[in-house]
């Protein structure tokens, strides 16, 4: 589903995506898995299972505690953006590429419960309504990543779709490397 494996052949960081180099998910490493995560425009691990923990909880409970408990609020405001950051849209796009629609439907419906969750903790109509400068920031730089994605998301499909040239090969991973680089600076995030 994300970019990981061809992350791995980019040499991005200095050291290998996984240990091992089996490829297997126990042996990769936290930050390109994280860092995979934030190029398909989902942040899963800024957010992921936050809103099933608070769905059991009432609401005015929960809004009580953020407003009184510095960690939980770190919390809340750090998922807040991560969620605003997530492009739902596009994130199921780079979801179909895993072929796995059960797991991608489990995925989108936990976003939107946390996503509906946040809100509801921190009495908002709409994500990042209480940080407006942060908001402006995200929708004017979502234009740009989106058309990064739109290449991106075409590159890892010829990249494994079967079996290019030597030199295409080289351009898509060129193309990939560029569409990399370029949204992970309008996302002003490696993971």
């Amino acid at each position: 589903m994300t970019p990981v494996r061809e992350l791995a052949r980019l040499h991005l960081g200095s050291r290998p995506a996984s240990r091992g180099g089996d490829g297997s998910l126990a042996s990769l490493r936290a930050i390109p898995w994280v860092f995979a995560w934030s190029q398909i425009r989902l942040n899963l691990p800024g957010w992921y299972g936050l809103g099933s923990a608070l769905a059991g909880q009432p609401v005015e409970e929960l809004r009580v505690a953020y407003q009184e408990w510095p960690l939980l609020s770190a919390l809340i405001d750090n998922a807040e953006m991560s969620l605003a950051k997530t492009d739902r849209f596009m994130a199921a796009e780079y979801l179909r590429l895993g072929s796995q629609p059960s797991l991608a439907a489990l995925i989108l419906a936990e976003y939107d419960r946390t996503r509906e969750q946040i809100l509801a903790v921190t009495d908002q109509a709409r994500l990042l309504e209480k940080r407006r400068v942060l908001s402006w920031a995200v929708e004017l730089r979502n234009p740009y990543i989106d058309a990064l994605c739109h290449l991106q998301l075409r590159a890892l499909r010829a990249l494994r779709s079967g079996d290019p040239t030597d030199a295409n090969r080289r351009r898509l991973e060129q193309l990939l490397l560029l569409t990399v680089n370029g949204i992970a600076a309008g996302l002003q995030n490696t993971g």
